[in-house]
């Protein structure tokens, strides 16, 4: 892409997400798939820039997430303010940040701030419980991860998905081809044609939200809402379905082999 092509698409990026990047990511928010993102959008958008702008939101928000949970994922972050009283003294208040950086909770104040030393006895090593789903010892597998989310919290509930071959990521591995040559044309549809044949126990809705994400890597991890939880459910009952949950407030990770 030369440098003028290069500003232009940058251009047009940033007049996209101005106009409509706010009602993007709000309606992810709230459970929207792309495709009634887009079509509830006044503003002109293209699927492809508003899936960006989704995508985006989903990785910054943890709701999607590239690896799998992690300590520095869950750590509470903390950061100094100062202060000054009404006769003018100073101090450093310290406020605890939530994991996305929405909500924080005001802690007594310090007259000074933590050395290195107190603010590393405060990590706590983070190591998971690891354990094997069996469907005889703990019942059915959507009642089970039901109960954990419950526990735990959904913020603090992770699955991982397996579904790297979207149609989207089927396209992109042919960026430097002509998608109407026969044999790639045929290739792409062989592997769509079976990417839908392992979600065709899901429900509409449930197969639109999956194909409005960009699967870019072979496994990604999505927080273990309703939703998704369903859709785990249902791919588990049909036999095509292996993977690991992740529940972070009991430190517990589950691995879920194929029925």
């Amino acid at each position: 892409m030369d440098e003028t092509n290069y500003f232009q698409s940058a251009l047009s990026s940033f007049v996209t997400d101005a106009a409509c990047g706010g009602a993007v990511r709000h309606l992810a928010d709230i459970g929207y798939t792309l495709d009634q993102i887009v079509e509830r959008l006044d503003y002109p958008a293209s699927r492809a820039k508003v899936q960006r702008i989704m995508m985006q939101y989903l990785y910054e928000s943890h709701i999607l997430l590239r690896e799998e949970p992690s300590e520095e994922l869950f750590a509470e972050k903390v950061q100094f303010v100062q202060e000054q009283d009404a006769y003018g003294r100073r101090s450093m208040r310290k406020i605890s940040v939530d994991q996305n950086g929405q909500n924080s909770v005001t802690n007594a104040s310090d007259s000074t701030i933590l050395s290195q030393k107190e603010k590393a006895a405060q990590i706590r090593a983070f190591f998971w419980k690891e354990s094997v789903y069996d469907r005889k010892r703990d019942g059915k597998l959507t009642e089970l991860l039901h109960q954990k989310c419950e526990k735990n919290g959904v913020m603090y509930s992770y699955v991982s998905c397996p579904f790297g071959e979207s149609e989207n990521d089927l396209y992109s591995q042919y960026d430097n081809t002509e998608h109407d040559e026969p044999g790639v044309q045929r290739e792409i549809n062989r592997a769509i044609t079976i990417a839908e044949e392992k979600i065709s126990c899901l429900n509409g809705r449930q197969r639109e939200y999956l194909r409005g994400i960009r699967w870019d890597q072979p496994v990604l991890y999505h927080r273990l809402d309703q939703r998704m939880l369903e859709i785990i459910g249902k791919l588990y009952e049909a036999g095509i379905y292996s993977g690991v949950s992740f529940f972070a407030a009991s430190r517990e990770k589950i691995m879920i082999p194929v029925k």
